[in-house]
């Protein structure tokens, strides 16, 4: 699975979340926005942005993972903001088992970022997702 494929398939479990939506347009008035890459300036309640940033191949073993940081930003003023997201996200992600090419996920670490300019919390969580081994599943 090629890193664009990943990223797609993380923002879609993403937004089976209630409440929290991806878009390439117009996102729903209230919504927890969910982007591909960084999160840009924009009137969103609060946003995640999902990028993939590292692999592993190992192709005696046919074990290939990947790194995967999400970074949450948090409904201004409110200093949970970002903590709140995060654990949906995580409860979400590491469910994700034997579908659409993921072997597994879990969460490698996480780090507060303290509040942007306009008050908005952020932290993020970086993840090891292993891929399938199509090999073995064919």
């Amino acid at each position: 699975m090629d890193d664009a494929t990943l990223t797609l398939r993380v923002i879609e479990a993403l937004a089976t979340i209630p409440g929290w939506s991806w878009s390439t347009g117009q996102y729903p008035a209230g919504a927890t926005a969910i982007f591909y890459g960084p999160i840009p300036e924009g009137t969103y309640k609060a946003a995640i942005g999902v990028r993939v940033y590292a692999s592993t191949d190992d192709n005696v073993q046919a074990l290939h993972t990947r790194s995967v940081q999400l970074r949450f930003r948090g409904e201004k003023g409110k200093k949970n903001g970002a903590d709140k997201l995060a654990h949906p996200a995580f409860l979400t992600l590491t469910r994700l088992s034997r579908e659409g090419g993921i072997s597994g996920v879990s969460r490698l670490s996480q780090a507060p970022l303290g509040a942007d300019e306009n008050g908005r919390e952020e932290r993020t969580d970086n993840y090891i997702i292993t891929l399938d081994n199509t090999e073995a599943t064919s």
